[in-house]
Formats: structure tokens, sequence, C-alpha cells
């Protein structure tokens, strides 16, 4: 929501600079995100006249002019068509600053004559893009006056940010409403076009909506206007509407916008001479109509659309966007202008399926005020008459009355909610400058009117939190608890700490860490065993976010592919996010998911790139599930991945009956369904599987070194080529598991001299004493017993040169 420092004293009677009105709003929620102050350098801006005009001697289309300010006269060379004798414009003397070209102005010659300053244009000072000509200004115009206070771009451009629930402040009236409930200021009254019309009117309403959706449409008023002159909007105007971004198009448009973002109430103005018939009618839309929008894209409507139509066919979108046959235009001077209630999930399902954002939508889907299509044609009117001039007729309504909510309320629950004490008569004066309405019922007890723009307030605690809003969170006085002990206690569990020891873990190993949307595309879903019914969303917000994802890794792919077009080959991402197997608690699962692609070593001078592989992907599971307390020497590693891993290049890491993690080469046929034309490696770690480790403690456990020599002894064994080497490790290690402190496996044989179906596993065993020296008896007997064990249980033997 954008307005001005001036604007918003239109409806504030206040002297209160602009940095307490900026301090204010944050302290009341309306969070203030950004503050457009003036440049310094447009305050030297002066209205001048233009007393004599020479043509230039070296050059055809540029003029020579004096200009006088009401003291003193300068010389500028002028090269706009439009300039002319006794003219009132804007200049800009040596040493202003042009923002919008950039330049600082300073004396010059122009084809050998001097200029001492510059008449500007609308474009030179950002107003607007227009170049053709200088600005004219009034002729009444004061000389020597302010120039940027007459143009109105010396005004500061506040812009705040609105919560859902208080749609009163998408105008400037409902921000000077809070402002003035504070004590900064007065809110101003509003002076409404009270008469009662010149005749009857040209369009009447008709309401043709089913008995059951009749809450659709709750009140609507129409006016029509005559005789209108719609030439040009005021200055002050289009300096508003262009600061906040919106574009003067003529004064019945200008009009109707200016009061949406004034007073928070959308109008929509229709041409008269192109209505269809004398009746326009609230409808639903019938499905196949077509409709085209002021934004020129036509749109293919439903049943379940409400619409505004003339015999021809729809006209408005209601709430949302009028129609291009039937809107207003340079030429219009017969006007017919609505004001309507529409129901907010109406607009907004409406807005969602045709994929239109409009100021209006915005505004009807968080609610209006009940009241506010009478007062907000009476408002127009005003403008209307002052601007265009013409005749207007009687107002035209239809209605459905609604009952004003009233709350029980007690001003002991505002201690009881927010543990201060506020004087009862504060409490009344804070509702009272909020607009609501206490009636007393006993002391301490009232019935509370809520006004119709608070759509938002729904009980007691809604009450009180306005109360304190106003009151100042800031005047809630701060108490220490009593602490018996300042020695803070972690704040985490063990398992609240897995998702950031995972982060850690895998950023040390070199990944970088992404957050994508937890929603795939249907298609996708399915390649990686989702895409179920229940799990696709009720209102996607886009065809390619359809269903909850059950996977993280397509996301990471995405991420891969849009790394690689940028010429980044070597992608190392992770997440650490839900995923969703059914659509109840227990079917949602947190998975720390990871994915390779490219080098790991690129190539150089004395040696080959060096690519990514399964080996290095199971490298970096192991090492983040260490660090998450898990007991990596108990895990089997089984070859039984899901559909979306290569079926011969992945597996699954098991801790009894729990899948932990699974891990390998993405599928290649998935990966060309995909258009992915590059190998990746993945794993997804299954945190909510992993065993809390019964030790809390956060300290890391005392490290044990030994004094004495440690003594290396290498293996060779030929084993079953279906045997992993996995299970051969796991035997060795638990001959003697302090005892033997490392197992390194540096080669692996199928060929010559070793029989069909076996293979040669070469190891070396670390063993490292801790109380006395090795002696080459104790040696070799634990040598024999390593031989031994895995002949009896892996049917494994010495393999013979």
């Amino acid at each position: 929501m954008k307005f001005t420092f001036g604007w918003l004293k239109e409806h504030l009677d206040t002297n209160a600079p602009l940095d307490q009105i900026i301090e204010t709003l944050n302290k009341i929620g309306l969070e203030v995100s950004s503050v457009k102050k003036v440049h310094q350098d447009l305050k030297k801006l002066k209205s001048v006249k233009v007393v004599k005009i020479e043509q230039h001697e070296n050059a055809d289309r540029l003029k020579v002019c004096q200009v006088f300010d009401g003291k003193d006269e300068f010389q500028v060379v002028c090269g706009a068509p439009n300039v002319e004798l006794n003219m009132i414009g804007v200049f800009a003397p040596v040493g202003t600053y042009i923002p919008g070209i950039n330049l600082n102005l300073s004396e010059v010659k122009i084809r050998g004559v001097s200029s001492n300053g510059m008449l500007c244009s609308e474009k030179e000072l950002e107003i607007s893009d227009d170049h053709d000509g200088i600005i004219k200004l009034s002729q009444d115009t004061a000389l020597g006056e302010d120039a940027s206070n007459i143009l109105g771009i010396d005004d500061p451009v506040i812009e705040i940010e609105i919560t859902p629930n208080r749609g009163d402040c998408l105008g400037v009236r409902g921000v000077a409403r809070d402002l003035s409930a504070y004590g900064l200021g007065n809110l101003k009254k509003i002076s409404l076009c009270e008469e009662k019309g010149d005749f009857e009117t040209l369009v009447k309403w008709n309401l043709n909506l089913p008995g059951n959706k009749s809450d659709l449409c709750n009140k609507i008023y129409g006016r029509t206007f005559t005789n209108l002159k719609n030439f040009s909007s005021p200055i002050w105007m289009k300096n508003r509407l262009q600061s906040i971004g919106l574009r003067p198009i003529s004064p019945l448009v200008d009009i109707t916008n200016y009061i949406m973002i004034d007073i928070g109430r959308p109008l929509h103005a229709y041409d008269i001479k192109k209505i269809s018939g004398d009746t326009l009618t609230v409808r639903l839309a019938k499905t196949g109509e077509k409709f085209e929008a002021l934004n020129g894209k036509v749109y293919d409507l439903n049943n379940e659309m409400l619409v505004i139509s003339d015999e021809h066919g729809p006209d408005d979108l209601a709430g949302i966007m009028g129609g291009k046959r039937t809107g207003v235009d340079e030429n219009t001077t017969e006007m017919f202008l609505e004001s309507a209630i529409f129901l907010p999930n109406s607009v907004s399902n409406t807005g969602r399926k045709l994929n239109i954002n409009s100021d209006a939508r915005y505004r009807f889907e968080r609610g209006l005020d009940f009241n506010s299509p009478e007062f907000g044609i009476k408002y127009a009117s005003n403008f209307i008459q002052q601007i265009c001039g013409g005749k207007m007729s009687f107002i035209t309504f239809e209605t459905t009355d609604i009952k004003l909510r009233e709350i029980d309320f007690s001003t002991d629950v505002v201690k009881r909610l927010i543990g201060i004490e506020i004087e009862e008569n504060r409490i009344l004066q804070i509702l009272n400058d909020l607009g609501f309405i206490a009636k007393k019922i006993k002391q301490g007890n009232y019935k509370v009117q809520v006004p119709t723009w608070r759509n938002d307030i729904d009980g007691k605690a809604d009450l009180v939190e306005e109360i304190i809003r106003i009151y100042g969170y800031e005047n809630i006085p701060v108490k220490l608890l009593k602490r018996n002990n300042y020695i803070t206690k972690p704040s985490l569990k063990n398992k609240q700490r897995k998702n950031l020891y995972t982060r850690k873990s895998l950023t040390s190993r070199g990944y970088d860490e992404v957050v994508t949307f937890s929603f795939l595309d249907h298609k996708t879903a399915k390649l990686f065993g989702g895409g179920n019914y229940n799990l696709q969303l009720v209102n996607p917000i886009s065809s390619e976010l359809s269903d909850m994802r059950p996977s993280i890794i397509p996301n990471l792919l995405e991420a891969a592919v849009r790394n690689k077009n940028k010429g980044i080959n070597n992608v190392s991402l992770f997440e650490v996010g839900p995923i969703f197997k059914d659509d109840n608690p227990e079917g949602q699962k947190t998975v720390a998911t990871g994915l390779r692609t490219g080098n790991k070593k690129d190539k150089n001078w004395h040696s080959d790139e060096l690519q990514f592989d399964f080996y290095d992907l199971k490298s970096d599971v192991l090492e983040c599930l260490k660090a998450l307390s898990c007991p990596v020497s108990k895990l089997k590693i089984l070859p039984e991945a899901p559909n979306y891993f290569h079926p011969g290049r992945s597996g699954i890491l098991k801790l009894g009956n729990n899948v932990i993690a699974c891990l390998g080469e993405i599928n290649p046929t998935l990966l060309r369904e995909m258009n992915v034309k590059f190998p990746c490696f993945s794993f997804e770690i299954y945190l909510d599987n992993l065993p809390i480790p019964k030790n809390v403690s956060l300290s890391k456990p005392l490290l044990k070194s030994s004094v004495f020599q440690s003594v290396h002894r290498d293996f060779a064994f030929v084993l079953d080529d279906e045997i992993p080497v996995e299970n051969l490790i796991v035997v060795i290690k638990n001959i003697d598991k302090y005892f033997i402190e490392e197992i390194f496996v540096f080669d692996i044989y199928k060929g010559p001299n070793i029989p069909k179906e076996k293979k040669s596993v070469a190891l070396s065993v670390k063993m490292q004493p801790t109380d006395h020296t090795l002696t080459d008896h104790e040696i070799e007997k634990v040598c024999a017993n390593i031989i031994e064990t895995v002949s009896k249980k892996l049917n494994g033997e010495i393999r013979k040169l």
C-alpha cells in the first residue's frame, strides 16, 4: 500500500513530522517497508514567465528565451515545440540536479549562445514519460514559487505492508484513522455530495442470482453522469497517482483509481453509450462465455464466476476487472458508476482460476466496508462534478441488510490476556477512536458494536489486540522471571539437533544447501513413487506444482539442470526437508537429500579429471551418519534401493529393520524422462528413522591414544563373488572391536589364477595394543584367528600366489 505524506494529511490533521509518522506506523502494526523522499535539488525549481522569445541564430529548432521569476531574468536555450510568450513554466537554475536525465545543470553555451538553466518537461522531472514539450503551469500561478510544491513532486512516498486481516488500511483514510486513534492528530471529516440528483438514472440494476447464491452480491449502487468533460485530470491528482505507480489515463478513470487508494473503495465506470439496453444484470456467467477485459485479454468463463452483463454479454468480471467493450475513454460524455459488495471467496476463486490480479481484487478478497458502496459513489460524485462538470442522476441500488456484530466485552479481560492494567476510560477512548461503539451494560461490562469496515474482528481477544496495539506495546513493562540457576540448559534436544547437524556435516563435505518448493508436477511425482490422488492439491498455484513431493531428488535435479545451463558443471546440492508418502501425519517424513554430478577433480597438467561415483556418495552418507551419532559399524548395505535409482549401482543402509538411507546413481531411464542429459548420484537419509542416542552429553568423548606401536598386516582372501566386501570387513572387525582399530580394502581382483565365480579381496588390518608392545607370537596368533574366522563364517581362504 503506497501513499504520499501530503495525501495522508488530506485525512489526518497533524503537525507530526514524517519521521514520527513512520515510527508510529511501525508501532501500531502497519509496517513501513520503504520511504522515498524528494531529492533536495528539486526544491530549487521555480515558476517563471517567458517574457521574450527569439530564434536561435545557429539552429532552426532552438529558441532563445528570457524567463522572469518575479525578481530576476535568466536566458535559456529551449528546443520545446510548445514554448510560447507569456506562458508560465518550470525553471531549473544552474546547479540543479535533473533526475529524469541524470544531469547536474551548469552554465553552458549551446551552438554559441549561453544558457543559464532549463525549462523542464514532465519526463525530465520523472513526473511522466511525456517529453514532447515543457510543463505549462496555470496562468494564475505566482512567479518565483517553489515549483516542486506546485507540481506535488516534493511529497515523500510511504509504502506499508498490510497483513491480510487489515483490509480497512488499504485506503489512506484507514491508515489515518489508526494514526488518529494513537493520538497523532485528528481524523478529518469528509464532505459528501448530498444532492439527490437531477434526473432518473439511465441504467437500472437487475440481480439474477439463485437463492442459495444471493450472498454473492450483498449490495450494489449505481449513478448516471451526463454532459461530462473528460479532458484532463488536475496535475495534483496525476502526480499522486504517478507517485504510487499508477498511470494517469483520463479524469474518469483517474478518479476511480484515486478513490480506490484514498478510501479503499474500488469503483467501475461504464460508458453508457456502449451499454446494450438500459439494464445491467448481476448474474453467474454461462460456461463457455467469452469476456474481453480492460487488459486486452480474452477469458473463458464458467458457471461459477460472477459477472455484470448487459444484453450483449458480460461487461464486468465482478470485483476483479471491467470489460473493454463498455470501458470509458477520452470521448466518454455519459457514464454509469458502479459500487458494490461482492463475496470475497467468489472474487478470490474467479481471480485465481483466470490468473487475473488487480488492485480491486486485492481489496475485495480482504473484505470491504459494507456501507462503502453508497459512501463511495457520493464521494466520487464530488470529484466528478469538480473536474468533469455535468449532471448526475439519483442513486440507484439493490441491497441486502446485514446485522452489525456485537461482542460481549469486559474490561477485566484486558489484564487477563496481556497482563497489564489499562484504565477503563482509556480502553473506551481507544475503541471509540477506532470506530467501535461500546454500550454500557454495567460497570466494566459492555456490548461493543463492530464497525462495518472491520471484518476481521470476531471476539474479545480481537478487541484486546486492538487496545494494546494502540495503547502501545512499548508501554508493557519488562519484568525478569526469577531463576534458581543462571546457567542455561540446552534449548534443543538431540532429536531436534538432527537437521542442524546434518546441514553442518553436508556443508563441510562440499555441498551447497538449497530450499525448494514441496510440490511437483503430477508426471514427475509418479516417476518417484508419488502422484496419489490424496496428495494432489485442490487449488495448485501452478500446473507444475500440483502434487506433494514424494522425494526431494527431482527438485535437486531441476536445480542441477539450471546450473549446468549456466555453465556450472560440477554441482553438489542438498536439502533437508519434508517428503510426503500419504496425507496423514505419519506419511510426512523429514529427509536429508543430496545430489552430486560432474567432477570431484578437474583435469590439470599432471592428472586426468576424476568424476563423482557411488563411493563418494557412500562416504558422504557415512560421515553424515557419524555426525548424527548413528552406529555406522552396525549398518548393513543391501541392493534394494527404490526404482528411481540405477538397479546395479545403488543400495540401502539398514539398521535392524529400519531403512536409514538409500543411495546410488539415478536411473538413466528416469533421467531421460526428465530430459536430464548427464549422470547424477543422489542419496536420501531418513532422519526420522535414526536412533536417538542414549548419551545426551554435548561434549566429545575423551581422546584415548596409545603410546605403543601399532601393527599392520595385509591379507588377500578368496571369496564367493556374491559375498559383499562389507561382510568381510564386519566379520574381521567383530573379532576384537577395540584391538582391531582399522580395516582398509586396497584391492579387489577377478581373472586369471582366480576360480570362476570367485574374487580376491586384499585388505590391510591395523592392530593397536593399549597396554604393552605386541610380540611376534601374539601377532601371529591374531592373524591366525582372522584367517580361521573368515574361513568358518564366509568360507574364504587365503589367496595362494
